[in-house]
Formats: structure tokens, sequence, C-alpha cells
């Protein structure tokens, strides 16, 4: 089971990773086609961990962002990849 330190912990990589640039993104399972979309290509802004939420915003900082939240629940997985990315499951929402 996620805890509320493990998702900061997660944040903190992101932050350090990935906040300031772009990513094309997909819903490999379809279950976030929409959202994929709506971020697709957009800066990755910021990251904040409160408890088991993740909140990530995508765009420039003005009326346009997008805001992904993400509640762990009992299990869930964010990750950076170094080099090559590790095939989708049927549970992988966004890439």
């Amino acid at each position: 089971m996620v805890e509320g330190h493990s998702v900061h912990r997660v944040a903190a990589r992101h932050r350090q990773k990935l906040v300031g640039k772009k990513f094309a993104c997909t819903s490999p399972n379809g279950r976030f086609t929409e959202g994929a979309a709506a971020i697709n290509n957009k800066p990755f802004r910021a990251i904040e961990a409160v408890g088991k939420n993740l909140f990530a915003w995508f765009g420039k900082g003005d009326e346009e962002d997008v805001c992904v939240h993400v509640h762990f629940g009992m299990a869930g997985n964010w990750a950076v990849f170094e080099n090559d990315e590790p095939d989708t499951t049927a549970t992988t929402r966004l890439r």
C-alpha cells in the first residue's frame, strides 16, 4: 500500500527530474485518453503531494493550465525512466 511519505518522495523525484520538460502523452489502456490529450506537449510545470494525492500541473502558469490529480488508493506507481521504457501493461493509464 502506498503511504503519504512515498507519495512525497515521488513528487520530489518528479520535481527534480521532469519539471520544465514537455512530453508526448498517451493512454495505453484508453482510460485516460482525454486527459492525455489535454497535457500532451504541455510543459510539466509543478507537482505537489498532499497525503496519498499527487497534483501535477501542465502549462504556462495561466488559465489554460491543466491539473492531473492522482489518488494512489491501495496501489499505484509513477516512475521516471532514464533510458528505455518498459512495455505497457493492461493497467497503464498514462504514459
